[in-house]
């Protein structure tokens, strides 16, 4: 049996169980209150697909919106990245952070009203596209963030509206032109999975005062190589094993908006680190414009 006729044949399935069901209490007594409450529960299995969960809803007064895509394939668990971050903001109880799950969910509406982007997406497609269902015996590619149209709105958003940009990891490996331009960055990928020191960080910018090096025991150096003199590094890596040496850290203004790329962040160890959690937290606040708190954690 072909997939699409699985899934024709599994919905149909669904649903005549469910009409079953409501026959079945249209038997019992209190027959109208029954028939309502069936007809729409019907309404709701139908109506229900995953585009609802996608739905934009408006920015509350006063509320601080952060989307962020992180991860989704198959070097990147998305969860536990999802998991210490809303960690590292968990105090900040007027910022909603929004999580994008699958590519075809992110849209430029979704960025029209958004205070800070954080990305950690890398040039490829989802490994694996939207799956609503709790169990599947299929595996289909999902889609690209990188389109046009969002490379578009994330320009605009930031240059022309002010929005802040964190751009995470492998956001440097976008292969997107574009993207790589706002970022005032040659990107230059990693090679070995290995520990890490953080070291040489700007004592002379919020971001890093006060931080001293630290260690992340396992990671990829991807490397920037800044390009302007508008851009300001953060920090450097060294690679244990291959001793390989990198900017790792950087900032910079861009029209209205402001950027931070970090690059560390490929397991979820680096953001166990207390020293890249406050890093973290600083980032987001100055990409934002926003006065930077002690860091609660």
């Amino acid at each position: 049996m072909k997939k699409g006729e699985f899934i024709i044949l599994s919905i149909l399935k669904k649903y005549t169980i469910i009409l079953k069901n409501i026959m079945d209490v249209l038997r019992k007594p209190s027959r109208r209150k029954i028939l309502k409450t069936g007809i729409a529960s019907l309404a709701a299995a139908v109506v229900i697909k995953p585009e609802a969960n996608a739905a934009v809803i408006p920015k509350a007064p006063g509320e601080t919106k952060i989307v962020a895509f992180m991860g989704g394939d198959y070097g990147h668990n998305s969860i536990p990245y999802e998991m210490h971050i809303r960690s590292i903001f968990a105090s900040k109880k007027d910022w909603r952070i929004i999580f994008v799950h699958a590519s075809r969910f992110f849209t430029p509406e979704l960025l029209r009203d958004t205070d800070l982007l954080i990305t950690s997406r890398h040039s490829r497609p989802d490994d694996i596209g939207w799956r609503p269902e709790g169990l599947s015996d299929y595996m289909e590619k999902g889609e690209l963030l990188w389109n046009d149209e969002n490379v578009k709105a994330i320009i605009d958003n930031v240059r022309n509206r002010g929005m802040g940009f964190m751009a995470v990891h492998n956001t440097l490996a976008s292969r997107n032109n574009e993207i790589v331009d706002l970022l005032d960055i040659e990107p230059i990928p990693h090679k070995q999975i290995q520990p890490l020191w953080v070291r040489d960080l700007n004592q002379n910018h919020p971001i890093t005062k006060d931080i001293g090096n630290f260690y992340i025991n396992l990671d990829e150096q991807f490397a920037a190589v800044i390009k302007s003199n508008n851009t300001t590094t953060l920090f450097e890596t060294t690679a244990m094993h291959d001793k390989g040496v990198a900017v790792g850290g950087w900032c910079l203004e861009s029209g209205k908006g402001r950027i931070v790329g970090l690059l560390p962040g490929h397991f979820q160890w680096a953001y166990r680190v207390p020293e890249y959690q406050e890093i973290f937290w600083r980032s987001a606040h100055w990409a934002m414009k926003r006065d930077i708190p002690p860091y609660p954690g």
